[in-house]
């Protein structure tokens, strides 16, 4: 992440920094327009990002988690979202009660490949990594545990998105529960020095061009709109971001099976 010999920085600047890449996903599909459609959003959705950015960068600096890792949690994160906040999974067509293609989709493609790893990528190489930092106290790891149930809640109340039903919430928990347990079975101990994350080119380009295609379509203007759950977005923009979103965690997925197979390491893309 970080150029050789360049400090870590503070907490919250990486923090802040993941959670505008996060935004700026949002906000390609949603349009800027909506800003001021709904004004309440950006709030909620920032609040959203920062305190689970927050908890990821603990777990990191905890557990010396490896990119392996965030993938599991960003997976078990985005599952509750996907069923409690955008209520995607539970969108037909349903097979067993959910959606499939979004509960695969939206978790591992963007939530993992985008918004955690390139996103936390992209907070690094500007402003350093997580080694050196201390633990959260436990009152702040309650603080954003707190904030991400009450976006859950408000979401919930806000009557948009479709119930849960015995069988989804079944899905849900299982998911739920293998996510957890994939993550931690394989912790590494806690003799293991910390991940320094060192630049990578691949990602770098990524990165860069990620930014400049979630910023192109967030100033498309406002075409044909589709839904997406019970949330109206661009269709134009929805459709580039989604090609734009597979075509990028596809030249990630392939650049850590190319690693691992020249050997390098253990394979762990971000950690050369």
């Amino acid at each position: 992440m970080m150029a050789p010999g360049k400090q870590a920085g503070s907490r919250w600047g990486p923090i802040l920094v993941a959670t505008a890449f996060s935004l700026l996903l949002e906000y390609a599909v949603r349009g800027l327009s909506s800003l001021t459609a709904f004004p309440l959003l950006l709030p909620l959705l920032a609040m959203a990002y920062a305190s689970y950015f927050t908890l990821v960068q603990d777990l990191v600096v905890r557990f010396r988690l490896r990119d392996r890792h965030l993938v599991g949690v960003a997976f078990f994160a985005g599952t509750v979202y996907v069923f409690t906040v955008s209520g995607l999974a539970l969108v037909p067509p349903l097979v067993l009660g959910v959606n499939w293609f979004a509960i695969l989709f939206v978790p591992l493609v963007w939530w993992a490949a985008l918004q955690t790893l390139l996103g936390r990528y992209l907070a690094g190489r500007l402003l350093g990594n997580d080694a050196g930092l201390a633990p959260l106290p436990p009152a702040g790891r309650v603080v954003a545990l707190a904030i991400q149930a009450g976006v859950i809640l408000l979401f919930q109340l806000s009557g948009r998105i479709p119930p849960l039903t015995p069988v989804a919430a079944g899905v849900l928990i299982l998911l739920l529960i293998g996510s957890a347990s994939a993550v931690k079975i394989t912790l590494p101990s806690r003799d293991e020095p910390f991940p320094v994350i060192n630049p990578n080119p691949v990602w770098d380009i990524l990165a860069g061009a990620s930014v400049i295609v979630f910023l192109a379509c967030g100033l498309l203007p406002a075409g044909e709109p589709a839904l997406m759950g019970p949330f109206t977005v661009n269709r134009t923009a929805l459709q580039v971001v989604v090609f734009w979103s597979l075509l990028v965690a596809g030249v990630m997925a392939l650049h850590h099976l190319i690693r691992a197979g020249a050997g390098r390491g253990r394979g762990d893309p971000l950690h050369p």
